[in-house]
């Protein structure tokens, strides 16, 4: 007797192509995604999947080719609409991600990305910066916050975006990203800027936030706990921009964070900037998302204060 394959033919298994894996991955939560279940929703072996790729991270990798594809505009970032191609990137990207259960958390979490993909991702938006007038280090730089940032959001929104709001958050994240090296001039070193008695704002300059901003959403719980440490420690050094960003991010990682002592650093972090009285509430709308009994007695503390400032 005759077998059926999937593509309808008797005694013909269904084809396999590297568009079909990816589209089946992104038909269920991509989280939880196993080699065996894929191989079940393409209606072929175990065996015949692993012909066409080497293992799990593979198939992301084909996943993220196509979500990729999908957010990046049609046309190219320049001088008059580098802002408009990056505020729509950001939109895509929370309309594809979103649609995809566990896709969002996958990008957040610090490992190798699919070079290919996300390089043409990250070379386009640098590109964007740089037709805004940074120069390339700077454009760099503000991808570097920009990607974190936005992913961030998305991955403690998970499927069910609602505070902060995305536009509101996306607005601050771009007006907070230098266009030009000349807007920062070489800061004061944190330390001695805490106790400047200059007229100027103070600030820690974007070699510094982008140190911290890459130390929120390291892998490794000690780093992010330094960076934390660090965020306490130079609480008078930072300028309205670097406090609205780094409370964000703060409450954003709050939110997805699994170790309990970092848990602890980035909610008394967060305690430390409220008093400089330079983010609202909108900036830190996402920590709502975080469930009172998921925090230790002892930092409930912590939580209550900020959500009794706040909301």
């Amino acid at each position: 007797m005759n077998s059926t394959g999937g593509n309808g033919r008797p005694g013909r298994p269904p084809r396999l192509s590297r568009e079909r894996i990816a589209e089946a991955a992104l038909q269920g939560d991509v989280a939880t995604l196993t080699m065996r279940e894929l191989a079940t929703r393409l209606g072929v072996s175990h065996s015949s999947l692993y012909r066409w790729v080497p293992d799990r991270d593979g198939v992301l990798d084909l996943v993220s080719g196509v979500m990729v594809e999908r957010v990046l505009p049609d046309d190219e970032p320049d001088a008059e609409n580098w802002r408009d191609w990056l505020t729509r990137l950001a939109w895509a990207m929370h309309d594809a991600f979103l649609a995809v259960p566990g896709y969002a958390a996958h990008v957040a979490r610090p490992h190798r990305h699919h070079p290919e993909s996300f390089g043409r991702l990250r070379g386009r938006a640098v590109a964007a910066f740089r037709a805004g007038g940074a120069d390339a280090r700077q454009a760099e730089q503000n991808w570097t916050v920009f990607g974190h940032g936005v992913v961030r959001w998305l991955a403690a929104a998970g499927s069910h975006p609602a505070e902060p709001p995305f536009g509101r958050y996306l607005d601050t994240l771009l007006r907070g990203l230098p266009r030009h090296a000349e807007e920062h001039p070489p800061p004061l070193r944190p330390e001695a800027a805490a106790h400047s008695t200059a007229t100027a704002s103070p600030s820690i300059g974007d070699k510094h936030l982008l140190a911290l901003t890459r130390g929120l959403a390291s892998e490794s719980a000690k780093v992010r706990e330094r960076a934390c440490e660090t965020i306490c420690d130079w609480v008078r050094s930072f300028d309205r921009r670097e406090v609205r960003t780094l409370a964000s991010l703060l409450a954003s990682a709050a939110v997805l964070e699994q170790d309990e002592t970092c848990l602890e650093s980035e909610l008394n972090a967060l305690g430390e900037l409220s008093v400089t009285g330079l983010f609202d509430a909108a900036d830190i709308a996402t920590l709502r998302r975080l469930p009172r009994d998921s925090v230790r007695p002892a930092d409930v503390e912590h939580l209550d204060n900020l959500m009794e400032e706040y909301f």
